[in-house]
């Protein structure tokens, strides 16, 4: 029941960020505990028989996220920026840097783009300023006036599996640098949709819940029977 629970709150936040630029949804692992082997104790010769093997249960081996793209969605605006795949926008935060693909950026009153938590976008000179129109190439030049004014910092991780979320759109790396992304391959005025399917989130949460009504009502026969039991021998 415990395990049904967690997969309802993974995929009911999958569900709440299906609309979020970027956003990459879990998936719930689970792994069962080991069985046990089950003998019955013969009344006369005291010897033993094997029955078979009992599950234990199961919990959650691990949340996993899925990194697969999502479709690219045209917004015509400037500020909204995406991806090729594997690569990540540097962000700068409290904690320190953290990554994202989520390129709704706008900007601020002191003229720096910004993510939509009014968080600074780092390119390869600190924080980008942008004054008037701009445009942004395949590459990731921020280009005014015909010069290149910035560079977003772009960058990419052989082992996605050490990045930790941090919110909705954020990402943390574990023992990790991260590598320059060579050719990110930038897309102006688009946005990368989440790669969520809410109709098979929809279906898979409707099986979470009938399965933890089923559990529930195997607890509730089980104490019933146990309560008989008691009630009997006393």
């Amino acid at each position: 029941m415990m395990l049904q629970m967690i997969r309802q709150d993974t995929l009911a936040n999958n569900l709440a960020n299906v609309n979020t630029a970027g956003f990459k949804k879990d998936t719930v692992i689970a792994q069962d505990f080991p069985s046990l082997l089950i003998r019955r104790i013969g009344e006369t010769t005291g010897r033993s028989q094997e029955i078979g093997r009992l599950g234990t249960g199961s919990a959650v081996r691990q949340i996993v996220t899925d990194y697969g793209a999502g479709a690219y969605k045209a917004t015509e605006n400037s500020f909204d920026l995406a991806l090729g795949s594997d690569c990540f926008f540097s962000i700068e935060t409290p904690e320190g840097v953290r990554y994202s693909r989520n390129g709704a950026f706008s900007v601020d009153s002191e003229g720096r783009l910004v993510n939509t938590n009014g968080q600074p976008v780092l390119g390869a000179y600190g924080h980008i300023y942008i004054d008037g129109a701009f445009v942004v190439d395949e590459r990731g030049n921020v280009v005014q006036d015909g010069e290149i004014v910035d560079t977003l910092d772009i960058v990419r991780f052989p082992d996605k599996s050490m990045l930790v979320k941090v919110g909705d759109d954020l990402f943390s790396v574990v023992n990790q640098e991260a590598e320059v992304a060579v050719n990110p391959q930038v897309l102006q005025g688009y946005l990368e949709s989440s790669n969520v399917n809410a109709v098979k989130e929809m279906v898979d949460l409707i099986t979470v819940v009938r399965a933890y009504e089923v559990m529930q009502k195997v607890v509730q026969a089980e104490d019933q029977t146990l309560d008989k039991l008691i009630n009997q021998a006393g």
